[in-house]
């Protein structure tokens, strides 16, 4: 039930969910939100219980463009629904918007079934450049209200030679939200509520890394 649960949920948030991407209310500061995988990609999975890592991503990526909706952001989604949509795709629909952040969300997967927590990237090409320094800031805000909201184990920040994170030209990190491969972590990230709690720790470290700033120059 709560796998049909998942399916539906952009459904039941949002309506029908059109393919391409769609800004929120204007004249609000940015935020790109780019759910992993989807379409042919599946991502990581697992059976008993079945997990996908496209449909929890998608999900939990809904749940955080209500969340900054409610915090006074405007959102743009890479993707709305299950399509499949290549990475130089998603960099190319941040690098034309006037977005500040970009936020990749993503589910762990590991030989050894006992990895379990979770962890964000950001990259770091030379040690002092802004961007650098300042995806470094957002992930580290991002992962300890997640690790505080959710009480998983924390696999700390970490420097990531990613091609989401390396091409895109504001502030971006890649939220890794806990392992599909641990049976313990993939029953709760089928459960809504635990969804929830990745998502407004997203969406929090997001608004304490811009609430200090003049938003329309923290990137």
């Amino acid at each position: 039930m709560r796998f049909v649960f998942l399916l539906l949920l952009p459904i039941l948030i949002y309506g029908k969910a059109p393919i391409a991407y769609s800004f929120s209310s204007k004249d609000k500061p940015l935020i790109v939100i780019d759910a992993g995988h989807g379409g042919i990609s599946t991502g990581a999975k697992a059976h008993h219980p079945f997990c996908e890592e496209k449909r929890i991503a998608l999900a939990t990526a809904f749940l955080t463009q209500k969340y900054l909706d409610q915090l006074g952001y405007r959102t743009l989604l890479t993707r709305k629904s299950d399509i499949f949509l290549p990475l130089s795709k998603r960099i190319l629909i941040a690098n034309r918007s006037p977005c500040l952040l970009f936020i990749s969300i993503h589910f762990n997967s590991a030989k050894n079934p006992e990895a379990s927590g979770m962890e964000v990237f950001y990259f770091e090409k030379e040690k002092g450049k802004k961007r650098s320094i300042s995806s470094k800031k957002l992930a580290g805000l991002i992962l300890t209200d997640l690790v505080k909201r959710t009480q998983a184990k924390s696999r700390g920040i970490k420097n990531g030679n990613l091609f989401v994170l390396r091409e895109v030209k504001v502030p971006a990190v890649l939220v890794e939200g806990g392992f599909i491969t641990n049976f313990q972590e993939r029953n709760l990230l089928k459960q809504r509520d635990y969804l929830d709690k990745i998502a407004r720790g997203i969406a929090t470290g997001i608004d304490q890394y811009l609430k200090p700033k003049n938003v329309l120059g923290a990137s």
